[in-house]
């Protein structure tokens, strides 16, 4: 690659841009925020993400992909412009654009990077890219099953000879395990958290299966028994309930019946 050849990864929470050389050089959230009295774009990325219920009435905080599609299109591309003009400073050369979509995918996000100001866009399948990164030879004539779970959705994939034989994009991931955890923490403790929070429990205490790994975490939020802010501790013993009912979503919700009887690798990204 050049030096304004670069990769972008659209996400539902973040976005992530990388060159060959350097690896990852950016990654921020899929967030903004907006003055509804004129329409104005405040901030974008962490700087929309720390406005999180502490804004007033006026701005709206809006993320502009929903479960894998873009929804707000004047957001995503400001969004991409703000994003690659911080990685790409030239005002001459444009970047070529590798950008990660859904398996399925309608050729919107294409336009909205050309939109950006890309020279051109390359549209790679995420189950792909996500294959590559793991380290599969996705080259060989065999089955490689990619289970891609992202923030909005979940993309599924088997791979063989370069190519995706049967792939779907199931609109269940990262943020309905959010959902479930703070609805969960709210029902049983009368806590109420936040979007952030349920987060972080996910990533530093929840777990699916039990076993022998026990994390603790202290979370602080609002309670609906006192009306005054509230804290408490939660263990992993307290989140296998709201873990476990994303998973049957995404099994009956997969078409297992075209995916091949015999898989010899498969890889969870």
């Amino acid at each position: 690659m050049k030096q304004y050849d670069i990769g972008l990864d659209l996400g539902t929470t973040s976005i992530i841009i990388a060159t060959q050389e350097q690896g990852v050089v950016f990654h921020q959230p899929s967030i903004g925020a907006v003055d509804t009295r004129s329409s104005t774009i405040l901030a974008v990325g962490d700087k929309a993400l720390r406005m999180v219920g502490r804004v007033p009435s006026y701005i709206d905080i809006i993320r502009p992909l929903r479960d894998g599609i873009i929804q707000d299109h004047r957001m995503t591309n400001e969004l991409i412009v703000r994003f690659i003009n911080e990685v790409c400073r030239s005002r001459i050369i444009k970047p070529r654009v590798s950008v990660c979509v859904p398996a399925a995918i309608t050729g919107i996000e294409a336009e909205a990077v050309m939109a950006a100001g890309a020279r051109q866009v390359f549209l790679v399948d995420e189950p792909v890219a996500a294959a590559l990164g793991a380290g599969l030879d996705i080259r060989k004539p065999m089955g490689c099953m990619v289970i891609d779970i992202g923030g909005g959705s979940t993309d599924i994939a088997v791979i063989s000879m370069g190519g995706r034989v049967r792939a779907a994009s199931l609109p269940v991931a990262g943020n309905a395990f959010d959902q479930c955890i703070a609805q969960y923490v709210q029902e049983k403790f009368n806590i109420a958290i936040g979007p952030l929070t349920a987060e972080a429990l996910k990533k530093q205490v929840a777990c699916c299966t039990k076993s022998e790994f026990e994390g603790v975490m202290e979370i602080r939020g609002h309670s609906w028994e006192t009306n005054l802010p509230a804290r408490r501790l939660v263990y992993t013993r307290d989140l296998y309930l709201p873990a476990l009912p994303p998973l049957p979503a995404m099994y009956w919700k997969a078409p297992r019946r075209n995916w091949p009887l015999m898989l010899p690798r498969t890889a969870f990204c």
